[in-house]
């Protein structure tokens, strides 16, 4: 089977300490001297990515120039959400890949053997959508799992949109999946931008998935710390604080 993986790169990161917003893209921040996405990069090729796929869109010329031809580019013009960023890669990767994998590059703590399960679980349940799931002692921020009675994935509600009983959830989307690539392309021209943000939100196609009879199967990780993401600089030195610590073990 053959998996591709799109890293979602784009963005400015405003909330990481420069006066008039940041002048490199959140993701070449570096964490331990290296930029955050090259370590999420480092473990998608450790766990058998062979095609990975950047979307850069703001001063995408520093991606570029770090990473050279060691992964190819898909640009997001404007910043119009994560169904948008995705959607971006398309021509990319349309009728070249089995699945795709789909994350986020300022979150680069995901283990190569998380990956791995991730793509076991897909290959052996064959669903249309596998995705990660973290349990959060503070789920603050974070977009909600929503599971049916029978416990298995509804739908992911971003935090701003979930109402009070949604909000008492802990389990949370870390933003790591693996999508039917058929499947995927089809239906993520279908996203709509009705929430509080305007945006298109790649988390509303398990929602449609869930609509269509899909099959969504979920694999939860057992330390939130690997799934850390970076948009304050304490985050940052969060993340920095997790890499020594696992160099020394």
């Amino acid at each position: 089977m053959e998996i591709a993986a799109v890293v979602l790169a784009a963005g400015k990161g405003k909330r990481m300490g420069s006066e008039n917003g940041s002048e490199i893209p959140k993701v070449m921040f570096k964490a331990n001297g290296k930029p955050v996405v090259s370590y999420l990069i480092q473990s998608l090729c450790d766990a058998g990515l062979k095609k990975i796929v950047l979307v850069v869109g703001y001063k995408q010329e520093i991606v570029r120039d770090y990473f050279k031809d060691q992964v190819e580019y898909a640009v997001q013009e404007e910043q119009l959400g994560t169904g948008h960023a995705t959607m971006s890669a398309r021509v990319n990767l349309e009728g070249k890949s089995d699945a795709v994998i789909v994350c986020c590059g300022d979150a680069p703590l995901f283990k190569p053997e998380t990956i791995k399960n991730l793509i076991d679980l897909y290959t052996n349940e064959k669903p249309t959508i596998a995705m990660l799931t973290v349990e959060y002692s503070d789920p603050t921020g974070y977009g909600r799992i929503i599971r049916n009675t029978e416990g298995n994935v509804d739908a992911i509600i971003e935090h701003k949109d979930c109402d009070e009983e949604q909000l008492k959830t802990t389990e949370c989307n870390p933003a790591f999946y693996v999508f039917d690539s058929l499947w995927l392309w089809k239906n993520l021209a279908n996203i709509k931008t009705n929430n509080t943000q305007g945006e298109y939100y790649l988390t509303d196609v398990i929602k449609m998935a869930k609509d269509q009879g899909k099959k969504i199967s979920a694999v939860k990780i057992a330390d939130e710390t690997e799934v850390l993401g970076i948009n304050t600089p304490e985050q940052l030195q969060q993340v920095e604080n997790v890499l020594t610590s696992r160099i020394k073990n």
